[in-house]
């Protein structure tokens, strides 16, 4: 589904929104970053702190468009900003919760709650003693390679059904 020239260009006007409201808050120019739409997987959205850059998922951000834009926006933008003032610290930690409560106003939520289910990602059925679950193609691939993987209830190892 192609990402509609209207709704990249809302998600790049909420991008410089931030932006300027950071600057305000924290009183200094951010340089501004790079935003890519090619985002995979079940990821909402990701920031490659080095390269100043930005990428969202098309699809995920299509079908979750008013929330997408409040909450995955901000957040990868704080952790650039985070990146950028403070260097390396840890994802999630107290400089990105304190940035996404006292720049952007938002509760510093670490992963989305979006429904993935219908945007085309293959997955590959695994089971254990206890239960069924579904692995992406990336962890099948690493099971390949010879990487064992444990459940975390009953501790027994994962097999591709």
């Amino acid at each position: 589904m192609p990402l509609l020239v209207s709704n990249k260009q809302r998600l790049l006007t909420r991008v410089e929104e931030c932006y300027q409201l950071a600057e305000q808050q924290l009183a200094c120019v951010l340089p501004r970053p790079i935003v890519l739409f090619n985002q995979r997987g079940k990821i909402a959205g990701s920031a490659l702190l080095q390269r100043n850059t930005l990428r969202f998922h098309p699809q995920i951000y299509q079908q979750n468009l008013s929330h997408f834009l409040q909450h995955v926006v901000a957040h990868e933008i704080a952790h650039l900003i985070v990146w950028q003032k403070f260097g390396r610290v840890r994802p999630h930690g107290k400089e990105w919760q304190a940035m996404m409560i006292s720049v952007f106003s938002l509760p510093p939520e670490r992963t989305h709650q979006y429904d993935t289910d219908n945007i085309g990602i293959r997955t590959i059925q695994y089971q254990c003693k206890c239960t069924i679950l579904s692995f992406s193609v990336k962890r099948h691939n690493n099971v390949l390679k010879g990487t064992t993987y444990l459940c975390r209830r009953c501790r027994g190892q994962l097999i591709a059904l």
